[in-house]
């Protein structure tokens, strides 16, 4: 039998804990990082309510605040918000030795440039997922539909145990060279979305509806495929099209996590999806009066409503 691995999921909301539950379900050695006392707490007591696809059972992850992590992990999975890596992995800083592996599945870009500073290029790991999940409450959560994992390390190395790690906990992963296209035309998408959800307070079907609003969506993603192309990132634009018009069509009901957060009083990762692609097009000299506009309005109401 393979020893099982430490792996630390740093953020263990949605993501982080249906990820680290379904390691641990998987036989690895878990745990969840979390600021959230309730929800560290229930898992510790009750174990992880874990629900894929209808099938509901109980996993026991090890869970703790950032500040009782003292275990050195061989992976660490980073859920977090961008804009938290940073202080997030230096408060874990005493659980990464000179062997563990960092592996960001965040939102944005330059999700990339907190873990660089903990570990070297070939031990840093960036990349995407479709995967969707819930958080229901403290220690319960849940995914429906398929989903995979797109992934690369920052410079060349062994990547072969990442297939078995993630193939065994059932999560379809590729390692991918081109993830910084992938990474982008995710940045587009999220761009194009979250943003006028945010401003406009509606769900991703009543941004379709409206012909304005629509017609703005697709102005981002022109915006954000121009910048990337110059900046050499080959982005596929009907793809990225495509992709949001079928979200326009199907999810109709979905508030996008931006949204979630102006209604929860959170900070937003405005700064890191179209922050980024603005920041990205300054740099190059590229207009891209859209995204700005929309960066500016929900940099107002995240003030308006600190």
């Amino acid at each position: 039998m393979t020893q099982p691995l430490s792996i630390g999921i740093l953020g263990a909301g949605a993501m982080g804990s249906f990820f680290g539950g379904s390691m641990a379900e998987a036989g690895q050695d878990v745990t969840l990082i979390d600021l959230d006392a309730a929800h560290v707490g229930a898992v510790a007591a009750r174990g992880l309510s874990l629900s894929v696809n209808g099938q509901t059972r109980t996993v026991w992850p090890k869970a703790v605040l950032p500040q009782e992590a003292r275990q050195v992990f061989d992976i660490v999975l980073v859920f977090t918000k961008t804009m938290h890596s940073a202080a997030a992995l230096r408060g874990i800083a005493a659980c990464i030795g000179p062997a563990t592996r960092l592996i960001s599945l965040q939102n944005g870009l330059g999700t990339d440039t907190a873990l660089l500073a903990h570990a070297p290029p070939e031990r840093v790991f960036v990349g995407v997922t479709t995967y969707p999940a819930d958080l229901h409450g403290p220690g319960q959560v849940s995914s429906a539909g398929a989903g995979h994992i797109r992934l690369a390390p920052r410079a060349p190395c062994d990547t072969g145990d990442l297939d078995r790690i993630f193939a065994a906990a059932g999560l379809v992963l590729d390692i991918d060279p081109g993830i910084d296209i992938a990474i982008w035309e995710k940045v587009a998408f999220n761009a194009a979305l979250n943003a006028l959800c945010a401003v406009t307070g509606d769900p991703v079907g009543r941004i379709g509806a409206v012909p304005d609003t629509r017609a703005l969506a697709f102005a981002m993603v022109e915006e954000a495929c121009r910048t990337a192309h110059a900046a050499g990132i080959a982005v596929d634009p009907a793809r990225i099209r495509d992709t949001v018009s079928y979200a326009l069509a199907h999810h109709v009901a979905h508030k996008p996590s931006m949204l979630q957060d102006i209604e929860a009083g959170r900070a937003t990762e405005i700064d890191t999806i179209t922050g980024g692609i603005v920041a990205k097009a300054e740099a190059l000299g590229i207009e891209v009066p859209v995204c700005r506009t929309l960066l500016a309005l929900v940099r107002h109401i995240e003030a308006a409503r600190r």
